[in-house]
């Protein structure tokens, strides 16, 4: 059953014939975005009735105009020309969740319909013959058609439910508990209402047949007198059932831990659909965070897969350099145009013949050396793929050890890995919000290795302090305006080369206004050593302990 049955709408009834009845319509606000509509009502004070019906959160409630949060840069829009009417009359639909605002200006009569049926509920405004005017969602509907509330479910009215009807319904049920009967057959009760009556009545574990006449008697008593609570409740109760938010005007016996108080139960109405809000944030905000990072665990383990077979095919480069000495010791033989030759293999036990391939275009010395070519590419290919595989290893590890983290306590692990998990989460961010923007741009060095390049001033500050870890290495050229960079480590104890090194270092030069210099010194050190002085400007860093290199300048593929 949703958050609000037929009795909240009940008791809202209730409080809106004693707060707004004969109230004058001052303004309605629609927010699209936000699926929410107010009717801003001026009785003694300014009232609102909300109405919302987003997925997430929903309710109808009347509170203060001043207690309203509406937390959305959409500017709202009117819903329906009625400004200045009165409110004469109203009324709810049989025991049922769709409420009725009769309206008078001059002589002019309308109707206000509100289906408070959560996310599928909606607004319609009527005419004095009960012909539909106009609709708060995208609705089709005829001109003159005339209004058809839902039907009514066909359950039991607990106002309206002598002894002798519940005790024959309920023992028609064979085998089901008394909460789950009452959950499903009787009006407005729902799970948490369901429970509250059978523990009230002594009868928890009761099943239908069970119970005599004496127990089903304090059964019907203790149904009637929990309805009897919406009529005019004193108070608001605001409980967590089920990870969900609901709002009662009563306190559950069963339940151990105690709710939230509120002046009213539409004030408790409000605060359960703003705490629903909040808890689904919180879930999108897990499930963002944790899909994003074992996407990143996939991504490295295809990465590994990858790697591992381009190593295995790299390792056989020996064989290039032996083809190349091959051809050398018969290189008397070899005519240019030829497109292979079989050759002596002197270098096997059983010197059994081999065929060579060659490029008919290629002299015998320039074969020779393509071979030799190979072998070397293929040698240095392999050292890069071993460097790669080893970083990848690491940041597979890092990543398992945060995904675990994760599982295990999420907010202390999003605190202690926010600027690694930031920099997984997609660029395209969720529909209608804005698209999260980096302060960096991420490059991969030809071993695999990652390194953040800050984009100018204020950005640069938050890639060095914001996204880099203290043992991490910062570039910046000397003595030039330029982009920070950041070398990211796999892991705490790893040793970056000579390679990677001057790698980024050429990449920190090309970003500075240095990059068309032949050669250019850029300094290097741990970011722990890079102070941001008080009140300087962005970008404006002090280093300690750093070593310079002299590089060309390169720009990041």
């Amino acid at each position: 059953m949703p958050m609000q049955t037929a009795l909240h709408i009940l008791s809202l009834v209730s409080e809106l014939k004693s707060e707004i009845l004969g109230g004058k319509i001052v303004a309605t606000e629609f927010y699209r975005k936000e699926r929410a509509f107010y009717l801003i009502v001026k009785k003694k004070q300014k009232m609102a009735l909300g109405f919302v019906y987003h997925p997430v959160r929903w309710g109808t409630y009347l509170v203060p105009a001043s207690k309203l949060k509406i937390d959305t840069r959409e500017k709202p829009r009117s819903a329906f020309d009625i400004q200045g009417c009165e409110i004469t009359v109203i009324e709810q639909l049989g025991l049922d969740r769709i409420f009725t605002l009769t309206l008078k200006k001059d002589k002019q009569t309308l109707k206000l319909v509100i289906e408070a049926i959560g996310p599928n509920g909606n607004v319609w405004l009527l005419d004095h013959n009960g012909c539909k005017l106009a609709t708060l969602r995208r609705k089709q509907f005829q001109t003159g058609e005339k209004y058809s509330a839902p039907p009514l479910e066909g359950k039991l009215n607990p106002f309206d439910l002598p002894i002798s009807r519940f005790a024959d319904s309920f023992n028609n049920y064979s085998g089901v508990s008394l909460a789950y009967y009452l959950e499903k057959q009787v009006l407005g009760i729902n799970y948490a209402l369901a429970r509250e009556i059978a523990h009230r009545a002594g009868a928890s574990g009761a099943k239908a047949g069970e119970l005599d006449q004496a127990a089903l008697t304090a059964v019907q008593k203790t149904l009637r007198q929990v309805c009897d609570s919406f009529e005019n409740p004193s108070a608001g109760y605001l409980y967590r059932i089920g990870g969900k938010f609901e709002a009662y005007p009563l306190k559950f016996s069963w339940c151990e831990k105690p709710p939230e108080k509120f002046k009213t139960l539409s004030l408790a109405v409000m605060a359960a659909a703003e705490q629903r809000e909040s808890v689904a944030e919180q879930q999108d905000e897990i499930k963002t965070v944790t899909g994003a990072v074992s996407k990143a665990v996939r991504r490295l383990e295809k990465r590994l897969r990858k790697i591992e077979e381009d190593i295995k095919q790299a390792a056989n480069y020996e064989e290039y350099r032996r083809m190349g000495e091959l051809l050398q010791i018969n290189f008397k033989s070899i005519k240019k145009g030829m497109s292979s030759i079989v050759v002596d293999d002197v270098y096997s036990d059983s010197q059994k013949k081999i065929e060579i391939s060659l490029d008919p275009s290629l002299s015998p010395n320039e074969n020779a050396e393509s071979y030799f070519k190979r072998y070397r590419k293929g040698r240095e290919g392999l050292h890069l793929l071993k460097r790669r595989l080893q970083i990848s290893r690491g940041e597979l590890d890092e990543l398992l050890k945060i995904e675990k983290e994760l599982q295990q306590n999420f907010e202390a692990a999003l605190e202690r890995y926010g600027p690694e998990i930031t920099s997984l989460i997609p660029k395209q961010a969720a529909l209608g919000e804005v698209a999260l923007r980096l302060p960096y741009r991420p490059h991969t060095l030809s071993t695999g290795l990652t390194i953040f390049i800050g984009r100018d001033g204020a950005d640069n500050d938050r890639t060095t302090f914001e996204f880099a870890r203290p043992y991490e290495l910062w570039f910046h050229a000397q003595q030039c305006a330029g982009s920070h960079v950041v070398m990211k480590f796999p892991n705490k104890s790893f040793e970056p080369s000579r390679r990677e090194i001057e790698e980024t270092a050429a990449i920190a030069a090309y970003c500075s206004k240095a990059k068309n210099d032949t050669l250019v010194p850029v300094i290097y050190t741990q970011r722990k050593y890079v102070r941001k002085p008080r009140k300087a400007k962005a970008g404006l860093v002090t280093v300690e302990r750093e070593k310079s290199v002299m590089v060309a300048p390169a720009k990041p593929a």
